[in-house]
């Protein structure tokens, strides 16, 4: 039995708390908010100088309906969360079944240069379910003789305009333009939906239209879902600029000029809202405010904390806002002292990022302050929910060790030893095995391995 096994099966039980005592206290939870209104202003991209689409809005994977093994095609993969294919409008960010819509921009593969390899999404190979490719496409002018021309492996569906267009229900590697069929193209937008099913193998899609046989070049791609008079920006030229603003906030952060950086970063957000640096100017500008760590920054704590707040809400799909988040927790419990406000950010993190690499951190945070307010039971129980959950995150090694404070904290020696000396084991088992090679990972180790013999030799 390895020693994280150990550490587990000394942990002497605990009696249930009542899950509801551990419910955020203001309604973070609270019911959906109401449908987005589609957006005024979206980035848009060209198509490939034959007419390819290589930039999607995707989710993978999608499981099949097992009923429906050999004819995939004819089950909606979105029915069971009470969508439809026919009038999917994601945007990034959105969820079903567990998985995200992402923004993908794929440059070819060793299969051709226009295909895209759609694994990608996932970020994993897989068999036996589906990716779905979505593209807001804007026509400068009616198309009735249009053509989708495209392929895929393994199985295609396309919708067009809240219509199945087409189906080829086959298992095959692609090649290019083998699917053709009727694809009549409004004047102004249109939303394409590729439904790409997977058996086994490689995972591809190539798409385009074509009118009178030649490639249609003019169609501009759009990844979020347009009004109909949204305004389109050139996503090229859109980030170049809001790059080059970018630079210069950051020139005047490295001088210490904080207050002319957060004026900057703020000039950013307000002209380029939806450049890919965008998020990056939000976080600067809340740690410019007040920086969670101590570094040099203006002070201004509660103006940090609605910045952080606002990078959240607007841009709640990207990496760095999850980052933003606990931040967010971090702030609240040392700059206002608020430590429930800091307990309900970290449980909120949990419910917004379940399948975050951050989330065991959050939880692992949210039993520190349940203990430091004396909840030791509802504590170990939420470190505990985390050694389970979470059994290959390293804050596994986290809860194991808090596990031992909360007993030490509640007064009962004999436990806390016990615990203490499960730690340690389970921390030089991972010392030794499993980061044998990660200098960084051995000091951090080395770090918990020091403190555990302290607090063993204080009881």
């Amino acid at each position: 039995m390895n020693a994280w096994r150990q550490a587990v099966r000394s942990m002497p039980a605990v009696a249930l708390v009542v899950i509801a005592s551990l419910a955020p206290i203001s309604g973070v939870f609270a019911a959906p908010a109401p449908p987005r209104a589609d957006a005024a202003e979206v980035l848009v991209y060209p198509t490939r100088e034959d007419g390819s689409i290589m930039d999607w809005l995707a989710i993978s994977r999608l499981p099949w309906n097992a009923a429906y093994i050999g004819d995939s095609n004819s089950y909606d993969l979105f029915k069971r969360d009470g969508q439809s294919e026919l009038t999917l409008r994601p945007r990034q960010g959105d969820r079903v079944q567990g998985q995200v819509w992402h923004t993908m921009h794929f440059n070819g593969t060793t299969e051709g240069p226009t295909m895209c390899n759609l694994f990608a999404v996932a970020g994993q190979g897989f068999d036996y379910a589906a990716t779905v490719c979505v593209a807001y496409l804007y026509s400068p002018q009616e198309r009735p003789g249009a053509v989708f021309a495209g392929s895929s492996d393994d199985a295609l569906k396309i919708i067009l305009n809240g219509k199945r267009i087409w189906a080829n229900q086959i298992q095959r590697s692609p090649t290019y333009d083998s699917d053709q069929c009727p694809a009549p193209l409004l004047k102004g937008w249109n939303t394409l939906v590729c439904v790409v099913d997977q058996v086994w193998g490689g995972h591809l899609l190539c798409a385009r239209f074509l009118d009178g046989g030649n490639g249609i070049t003019d169609l501009e791609i759009a990844l979020d879902p347009p009004a109909p008079d949204a305004v389109r920006h050139p996503a090229a030229e859109y980030n170049r600029l809001a790059g080059e603003q970018m630079r210069a906030a950051d020139a005047l952060s490295v001088a210490g000029k904080l207050a002319e950086a957060v004026s900057a970063y703020e000039q950013i957000l307000a002209k380029y809202p939806l450049a890919d640096v965008a998020v990056r100017a939000a976080y600067a500008r809340a740690t410019a405010l007040c920086h969670p760590d101590g570094a040099p920054s203006l002070k201004q704590p509660e103006k940090a904390v609605e910045a952080l707040n606002g990078l959240v809400e607007r841009y709640g799909q990207d990496l760095l806002a999850e980052y933003a988040m606990l931040d967010l927790a971090r702030l609240r419990e040392t700059a206002l002292g608020d430590a429930d406000a800091a307990a309900e950010t970290y449980r909120a993190f949990e419910a917004r990022y379940p399948r975050s690499s951050l989330a065991a951190k959050a939880a692992v945070e949210t039993a520190r302050l349940l203990a430091a307010k004396g909840r030791h039971e509802d504590a170990m129980l939420t470190c505990r929910t985390v050694i389970r959950k979470y059994p290959d995150s390293d804050e596994v090694m986290t809860a194991t060790v808090r596990i031992a404070d909360i007993y030490r904290l509640a007064g009962d020696k004999d436990k806390a030893r016990q615990q203490y000396e499960a730690a340690r084991r389970m921390a030089q088992d991972w010392h030794d095995n499993k980061y044998g090679v990660d200098v960084g990972k051995q000091a951090w180790l080395e770090g918990i391995l020091e403190d555990v013999r302290k607090q063993l030799g204080g009881l």
